[in-house]
């Protein structure tokens, strides 16, 4: 199960902590971090246990204001 704080390697070989998981509309979104290059984040959602990065600029543009929202709700 994964959890704010833990810290995921993905497919380029670098470590990413996740910064915040939550689900919206039945979809499970997670905001990555690089820990060695806090400028490389990432956006993503569950798709069968696995992260799928999200690429797709529309999708980008729903999904970055519901994390930011999230993030500040607490």
């Amino acid at each position: 199960m994964l959890e704010k704080g833990n810290i995921l390697t993905l497919s380029d070989n670098h470590e990413y902590s996740i910064v915040d998981l939550f689900q919206e509309n039945g979809i499970t979104y997670i905001y990555l971090v690089d820990i060695n290059d806090h400028s490389n984040i990432f956006y993503g959602k569950l798709e069968n246990d696995e992260v799928v990065i999200i690429h797709d600029a529309e999708e980008l543009e729903k999904v970055i204001p519901l994390v930011n929202q999230h993030l500040h709700e607490k």
